[in-house]
């Protein structure tokens, strides 16, 4: 096991990374490619980025240190036999954990999700044995790591997690790859988002339905991800649901494709339904959404709400029913002037604040300044 919380070392030691490969099909996947990309960059760790496997760790945990590190610095690093430090952008399975505790120091890991919470949230079921082993590898790692990065505070609340081992990350977009395009010529409101219940699909098809009494053109566009048969099956029960209303249009959003298709909306949405979990979300596609530079309509879920308001970069509906997200939407559509001043303020933010290498260098002082190093 690592030692506690606040060990201090009176060298740097080495860093490897952990983190997703060129998997880039949903925001858990983006999260994971970035969220520590600075602390590698930074540190000059060895990344494992070809697999989630054992055999990749235990030879990062071997090999040289790779990147750029000043003259000085390199000379003060510790021996080839010392274990590195060792960042993990998600939570490991057993084997892959159990290899981190024998090979590396375990540092930091990114606890974005508690898939207990998240299946009751979605509703999704699954047998007890099934719900206590998902809740037993958080536990063993959490247990493993020193420092905890959670996208919010109520969510590590929410989650049990420990708080006086806890860095609030936030969650964050590439506006390298997302980009501003022109205005669509029709209103239209988008969404991405993972294809299954609990989202608030069938509540934003329901809202646009209400909001084209006051706006007659309305479409709704949304990307669907599938990501599993669970969720195959949804998506064709989804579009039978919706097969004559004409109004709607469902397609995908590959990510090498993701700032076009944002691009063809002039409102992204984001209806998540009341619950706990959701309250505690950063969900990636709010970010994505910014860095489009489209004003957002969401659900009052309490720390996308927070966002969306705070930067006044949309709207947030009264309450969680199809009335109350229509007249948000239809709001929006009421000045355009207005409507084009919030999507300025989006891609402002995005660039300024949220995009991943601000984020991830956020994440990386506050690691660094709780390890000491260098």
């Amino acid at each position: 096991m690592s030692s506690g919380p606040g060990r201090r070392d009176r060298e740097p030691q080495a860093w490897v990374v952990i983190r997703e490969g060129q998997h880039r099909r949903w925001g858990g996947e983006l999260r994971r490619r970035h969220i520590f990309a600075r602390l590698a960059e930074r540190t000059g760790a060895r990344v494992v980025e070809g697999g989630w496997q054992p055999g990749l760790l235990r030879r990062a945990a071997r090999g040289p240190v790779l990147g750029a590190l000043p003259g000085p610095l390199l000379r003060r690093l510790p021996s080839r036999g010392s274990k590195p430090r060792f960042a993990a952008s998600e939570k490991l399975r057993d084997r892959l954990l159990e290899t981190a505790l024998a090979v590396t120091d375990p540092a930091v890991v990114a606890v974005y999700d508690d898939p207990v919470a998240q299946a009751h949230a979605l509703g999704v079921t699954g047998d007890d044995r099934w719900i206590e082993e998902l809740a037993a590898r958080q536990r063993r790692n959490v247990a493993a790591f020193r420092w905890l990065v959670a996208p919010t505070q109520s969510f590590a609340e929410l989650a049990g997690l420990p708080l006086d081992r806890l860095i609030v990350g936030g969650n964050g977009t590439d506006v390298s790859r997302i980009s501003v395009g022109p205005w669509p010529s029709r209103p239209v409101v988008g969404i991405v988002s993972g294809a299954a219940p609990g989202r608030g699909l069938e509540l934003l098809v329901d809202a646009v339905a209400a909001a084209r009494a006051e706006v007659p053109d309305l479409i709704l566009r949304m990307w669907l991800v599938a990501t599993g048969e669970s969720s195959e099956a949804y998506l064709r029960e989804l579009r039978a649901a919706v097969a004559d209303r004409t109004w709607v249009e469902i397609g995908t959003a590959p990510y090498e494709r993701l700032s076009q298709r944002l691009a063809t909306a002039s409102v992204l949405a984001i209806p998540h339904p009341a619950n706990a979990y959701m309250d505690s979300a950063l969900p990636v596609k709010l970010f994505d959404s910014l860095a489009a530079g489209r004003p957002l309509v969401v659900t009052p879920r309490r720390e996308t709400a927070a966002i969306v308001a705070g930067l006044d970069v949309g709207a947030v509906a009264a309450g969680d029913s199809p009335a109350d997200l229509a007249a948000a939407i239809a709001g929006l559509f009421a000045d355009e002037g207005r409507t084009r001043a919030m999507a300025a303020r989006a891609r402002a933010a995005a660039e300024q604040t949220f995009d991943w290498r601000h984020v991830g260098d956020r994440i990386a002082d506050e690691v660094l300044r709780r390890e000491g190093w260098p």
